[in-house]
């Protein structure tokens, strides 16, 4: 009898780890977001042109994405830092 390999349900993106960080995330997050900001500020002052259009709402989908990163990373880190009722208190009376 034979088994069956079962594949992982986590998604993994095909990303260096470094970028995978919290805060490197949140950096490349807003790094998207001002890159959209010149791109739409330009679509919506009334230069329409296909460029700007792709360009600008894919950076905001992109800053979306890291943020999602970054969230995840966080609540992840967040999880295993020991809560502050387990902490015995110092300054007791």
């Amino acid at each position: 009898m034979k088994m069956q390999a079962t594949l992982s349900s986590q998604f993994v993106l095909p990303l260096p780890s470094w970028i995978l960080k919290p805060y490197t995330a949140i950096v490349i997050a807003v790094v998207h977001i001002y890159l959209s900001f010149g791109h739409l500020s330009k679509l919506f002052g009334g230069d329409v042109q296909w460029i700007h259009f792709w360009k600008g709402f894919g950076s905001l989908f992109g800053a979306y994405v890291f943020a999602a990163l970054a969230t995840r990373g966080l609540a992840r880190y967040k999880s295993q830092l020991p809560s502050l009722g387990a902490v015995p208190s110092i300054m007791k009376d």
